[in-house]
């Protein structure tokens, strides 16, 4: 817990004069690069470095405490929800203290931000303080609160595994162009068809008539 309260204007003053440190930063950047490009000098090159990682961090301080501002923000909004249907004219004693009662978690939550805001303030008078303290603040619209980014979606796995204790199946393989395919198994003999037995002339097969004697 933070020692003493959370003065607003003192907060609103140290993140002024830390955006005006880091646009500074970004200026001897810009300084830097152009006498690179005229004067051939690399030797520049590594100062020019050393200062953007430098601005980078300073930039991160930054969005910390716009990060404990959306905090804030999201606090109130959800108090004025909360109240916001109230019709303030036929509220009853009884009513109104229900309501603050209601309000008490909000109330501590917005009690442990301002804690978290006051040991940031201090961290970074610690860090930059002697470095901000002539400057004047820079007052730019705090931008709005970025979207949560979407988590990825798995991979689908290319191949399926086989389970365990069961052998993968060796792939087939491809059959060479040209080869000829397997013979056909050959089809059964037919059988012969018998000869038709030559017909018979009834006359000629009857036996002959011997004539009787006189």
């Amino acid at each position: 817990m933070a020692g003493h309260p959370l003065d607003p204007n003192e907060w609103d003053a140290v993140l002024g004069k830390l955006l005006r440190y880091h646009l500074n930063i970004s200026e001897e950047i810009k300084v830097l690069i152009g006498k690179i490009r005229e004067e051939m000098n690399q030797d520049l090159v590594p100062v020019a470095e050393d200062r953007a990682t430098y601005g980078k961090t300073v930039k991160q301080q930054i969005r910390s405490m716009w990060a404990l501002e959306y905090e804030i923000v999201d606090i109130q909004e959800a108090f004025s929800k909360q109240m916001g249907s109230i019709d303030v004219e036929s509220m009853t004693d009884d009513f109104i203290e229900e309501m603050l009662i209601q309000s008490k978690p909000l109330q501590a939550v917005l009690a442990a931000i301002r804690d978290r805001q006051k040991l940031k303030m201090d961290d970074i008078m610690k860090e930059y303080g002697e470095h901000m303290k002539d400057l004047e603040p820079l007052t730019i619209p705090r931008p709005p609160k970025p979207e949560p980014k979407p988590e990825p979606e798995p991979k689908k796995e290319e191949e399926k595994k086989p389970a365990e204790g069961e052998e993968a199946k060796p792939a087939e393989e491809p059959k060479a162009e040209g080869a000829p395919e397997e013979a056909a198994a050959p089809a059964p003999a037919a059988e012969p068809v018998p000869e038709p037995e030559p017909a018979v002339d009834p006359a000629a097969a009857a036996p002959p008539q011997v004539e009787a004697s006189a």
